[in-house]
Protein backbone atom coordinates (compact mmCIF):
# COMPACT_ATOMS: atom_id res chain seq x y z
CA UNK A 1 0.00 0.00 0.00
CA UNK A 2 1.06 3.73 -0.94
CA UNK A 3 1.81 5.63 1.93
CA UNK A 4 -0.65 8.66 0.59
CA UNK A 5 -3.04 5.80 0.30
CA UNK A 6 -6.35 6.67 2.47
CA UNK A 7 -7.14 3.63 4.16
CA UNK A 8 -8.63 4.88 7.73
CA UNK A 9 -12.51 6.34 7.88
CA UNK A 10 -13.20 8.51 10.65
CA UNK A 11 -16.88 9.20 11.42
CA UNK A 12 -18.01 12.54 12.57
CA UNK A 13 -21.52 13.93 13.10
CA UNK A 14 -23.07 16.65 12.20
CA UNK A 15 -26.76 18.37 11.19
CA UNK A 16 -26.86 19.16 7.44
CA UNK A 17 -26.66 22.79 7.89
CA UNK A 18 -22.68 22.45 9.11
CA UNK A 19 -22.37 19.70 6.34
CA UNK A 20 -23.77 22.10 4.24
CA UNK A 21 -21.48 24.87 5.27
CA UNK A 22 -18.01 22.45 5.62
CA UNK A 23 -19.26 21.67 1.43
CA UNK A 24 -20.13 25.52 0.07
CA UNK A 25 -16.18 26.22 1.51
CA UNK A 26 -14.76 22.67 0.04
CA UNK A 27 -16.12 24.15 -3.40
CA UNK A 28 -15.09 27.55 -3.16
CA UNK A 29 -11.52 25.88 -2.24
CA UNK A 30 -11.37 23.76 -5.03
CA UNK A 31 -11.13 20.77 -2.63
CA UNK A 32 -13.59 17.57 -1.76
CA UNK A 33 -15.39 17.80 1.11
CA UNK A 34 -12.63 14.69 2.81
CA UNK A 35 -9.41 16.76 1.79
CA UNK A 36 -11.24 20.27 3.18
CA UNK A 37 -11.76 18.59 6.41
CA UNK A 38 -8.22 16.97 6.83
CA UNK A 39 -6.87 20.36 5.84
CA UNK A 40 -8.93 22.01 8.06
CA UNK A 41 -7.98 19.42 11.01
CA UNK A 42 -4.16 19.76 10.54
CA UNK A 43 -4.32 23.44 10.96
CA UNK A 44 -3.89 24.14 7.13
CA UNK A 45 -4.59 27.84 5.80
CA UNK A 46 -7.39 27.16 3.14
CA UNK A 47 -8.27 29.84 0.48
CA UNK A 48 -10.66 30.20 -2.18
CA UNK A 49 -10.01 29.55 -5.22
CA UNK A 50 -10.12 32.30 -7.84
CA UNK A 51 -13.30 32.67 -10.22
CA UNK A 52 -12.60 32.58 -14.03
CA UNK A 53 -12.92 36.38 -13.90
CA UNK A 54 -10.14 37.12 -11.99
CA UNK A 55 -8.37 34.81 -13.68
CA UNK A 56 -8.50 35.73 -17.31
CA UNK A 57 -8.90 39.59 -15.85
CA UNK A 58 -5.36 38.68 -14.31
CA UNK A 59 -4.00 36.99 -17.27
CA UNK A 60 -4.97 39.65 -19.75
CA UNK A 61 -3.53 42.25 -17.69
CA UNK A 62 -0.06 40.31 -17.25
CA UNK A 63 -0.10 40.00 -21.08
CA UNK A 64 -0.43 43.36 -21.39
CA UNK A 65 2.45 44.25 -19.09
CA UNK A 66 4.91 41.63 -20.77
CA UNK A 67 4.22 43.55 -23.93
CA UNK A 68 4.69 46.78 -22.59
CA UNK A 69 8.16 45.53 -21.47
CA UNK A 70 8.89 43.84 -24.39
CA UNK A 71 8.58 47.17 -26.41
CA UNK A 72 10.79 48.84 -23.61
CA UNK A 73 13.27 46.55 -23.90
CA UNK A 74 13.73 46.62 -27.81
CA UNK A 75 13.55 50.46 -27.32
CA UNK A 76 16.34 49.92 -25.29
CA UNK A 77 18.28 47.64 -27.19
CA UNK A 78 17.43 49.81 -31.03
CA UNK A 79 17.93 52.98 -29.53
CA UNK A 80 19.72 52.83 -26.69
CA UNK A 81 17.73 54.38 -24.17
CA UNK A 82 14.76 54.28 -22.09
CA UNK A 83 11.99 56.78 -22.58
CA UNK A 84 11.84 57.03 -18.57
CA UNK A 85 8.01 59.27 -19.33
CA UNK A 86 6.67 55.44 -20.88
CA UNK A 87 8.46 53.88 -17.79
CA UNK A 88 6.86 55.45 -15.32
CA UNK A 89 3.11 55.87 -16.66
CA UNK A 90 3.81 51.67 -17.06
CA UNK A 91 5.14 51.78 -12.92
CA UNK A 92 2.21 53.79 -12.10
CA UNK A 93 -0.29 51.37 -14.24
CA UNK A 94 1.13 48.42 -12.10
CA UNK A 95 0.95 50.02 -9.22
CA UNK A 96 -3.07 50.99 -9.62
CA UNK A 97 -3.54 47.42 -10.82
CA UNK A 98 -1.64 46.05 -7.89
CA UNK A 99 -4.39 47.90 -5.64
CA UNK A 100 -6.97 47.07 -7.57
CA UNK A 101 -6.03 42.96 -7.03
CA UNK A 102 -5.42 43.63 -3.11
CA UNK A 103 -8.68 45.97 -2.33
CA UNK A 104 -10.94 43.44 -4.75
CA UNK A 105 -9.99 39.81 -3.76
CA UNK A 106 -7.76 40.20 -1.08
Amino acid sequence: MKDDTKYITVHIRMNDKEKNTIKKRADLAGKNFSEFIRMSAMGCEIREKADKEFSSTMKKQMRDFIRTLCELERLLYNKDFIDERVLNNEILEWRKFRMNITERYL
